[in-house]
């Protein structure tokens, strides 16, 4: 166990983000390679693959409830030393895993034709997503296990071993993917298909792996059976404090897919430019999203060990880190988006609405690198209310115009994402009063210290 309640901050910032960081720009590779692969099959592909990945967000909504539930609650514990405390929340977050993700499989499996002839802009792109979720859908059902595991060993400070067990996995499926899509060494091509079997075939190695470290290690952690008995008590607890932020990515999956409904009557490039252009959004976002989940580990420990100036300041570290990150990568999308997209597709309507829609949303990342810092400390110290209450907001600003307006002749699809824009920085603003309102109540001891703190938050919103 990495104990984060001593030492500069800073510097447990950059080592545990490090970490984290590697095993997301892992994945986004793979996500890229994987798109890239994916277009030569054809634009009608790249969109089944997009309306397929919607699910993947319905799948986060869900692992956030234990992702978030199960770090917090381990990494307050790790900061009182309680180990019996940590043996107990895994074993219990881990069975909810194991049945929830039974359950999310059963349900999407049977329903994936519908779900498909529901988004898809024309029948050939609905068959071409049935034959990918196929594959898909038990994948999606393991990422429970998996995001669960991770997130308590983060709880405890151990990024290493889930960035390990992520990243072998990510190199599996890079390696299979083409040898099963075009029958390299096979000589049996199976197309779309064969992407979703090689995500399949890779998430199973990394839950098998990383389960087999957890028993062999055993460091705060057990696989006993009297450890698997359902405690309803101990579930309450995980859900409680991950609720919200379950809610939160639920309410994202139900935005997009609102989105993909939206841009049908646009075709098969529009979904693709969007599916092309999300994968580079969710890029730029990679960076403050591995800040913010070490600053939630850190700021776990810290206040479960009462050292509530220490979480503070976790929040003025994560905040500067998550704006020079996403500072970066505007630069980026607003200079070279012709680049971006070129690397994915010749097709020149999927080239102009993707350059559309990556030059107008990058102005989301500033308002967002905002966000995810307020999110890291919400979720360190087991309240991520704000963080639901302002993605609601945030998305019901851009729902509502966007359905009134897609009703009547002349309604653009850049009307989306300027609406985003401006919804995200008011979401950002709704997150900073919330924080700010913590500060100032369960956080308010050693105030001494505090008043760079406060400016800090004050100077983010006036400038805002």
């Amino acid at each position: 166990m990495k104990d984060l309640t001593t030492g500069p901050i800073r510097g447990h910032l950059l080592r545990t983000s490090a970490f984290m960081l590697a095993s997301m720009l892992v994945q986004t590779a793979y996500s890229l390679i994987d798109l890239y692969w994916v277009g030569h099959l054809g634009k009608d592909a790249v969109a089944a693959v997009t309306i397929s990945n919607n699910l993947m967000l319905a799948v986060m909504s869900l692992t956030q409830i234990l992702s978030v539930g199960t770090g917090a609650l381990v990494a307050q514990a790790a900061g009182r030393k309680d180990e019996v405390e940590m043996r107990l929340l895994f074993n219990q977050a881990l069975l909810l895993a194991l049945l929830l993700g039974l359950l999310f499989a059963g349900v999407t499996f049977a329903l994936r034709e519908h779900y498909s002839l529901l988004l898809a802009s024309d029948t050939n792109t609905a068959q071409l997503a049935v034959r990918f979720l196929t594959f898909f859908v038990p994948a999606l059902g393991l990422q429970f296990s998996l995001m669960t595991m991770s997130s308590a060993l983060r709880g405890i400070g151990d990024m290493r071993t889930a960035v390990i067990a992520q990243a072998v996995t990510i190199v599996i499926n890079i390696a299979l993917a083409p040898i099963l899509i075009f029958g390299w060494l096979t000589g049996v091509p199976l197309g779309i298909t064969g992407a979703a079997l090689a995500t399949l075939i890779a998430v199973v190695t990394g839950v098998g792996g990383l389960l087999f470290h957890i028993a062999r290690k055993g460091q705060c952690f057990d696989m006993h059976l009297r450890s698997w008995r359902p405690r309803p008590p101990v579930w309450a607890r995980l859900s409680v404090v991950g609720l919200p932020s379950g809610a939160e990515f639920a309410l994202l999956a139900l935005y997009m897919t609102f989105v993909m409904r939206v841009i049908r009557p646009f075709g098969a490039s529009a979904q693709a430019a969007f599916g092309i252009g999300q994968r580079w959004l969710q890029t730029g976002m990679m960076p403050p999203m591995a800040i913010a989940l070490a600053a939630s580990a850190i700021a776990g420990q810290n206040f479960g060990a009462e050292k509530f100036g220490r979480v503070r300041e976790t929040f003025v570290q994560s905040l500067i880190g998550c704006m020079i990150s996403v500072g970066l990568f505007f630069i980026l999308f607003q200079t070279l988006p012709h680049v971006l997209f070129g690397a994915f597709t010749r097709e020149p309507a999927v080239f102009e609405f993707g350059e559309e829609y990556l030059g107008i949303i990058s102005w989301n990342l500033i308002a967002t690198g905002v966000v995810f810092a307020c999110f890291g400390i919400f979720s360190g110290i087991g309240n991520t209310v704000p963080s639901l209450l302002g993605s609601a907001v945030r998305i019901t600003l851009i729902v509502i115009p966007t359905w009134v307006l897609s009703r009547r002749q002349g309604f653009q699809a850049h009307w989306i994402w300027e609406f985003s824009a401006t919804a995200t920085v008011v979401q950002m603003l709704i997150n900073l009063w919330f924080l700010r309102r913590e500060f100032a109540g369960r956080l308010a001891e050693n105030q001494s210290g505090d008043n760079r703190l406060m400016a800090t938050v004050d100077v983010t919103s006036e400038t805002a």
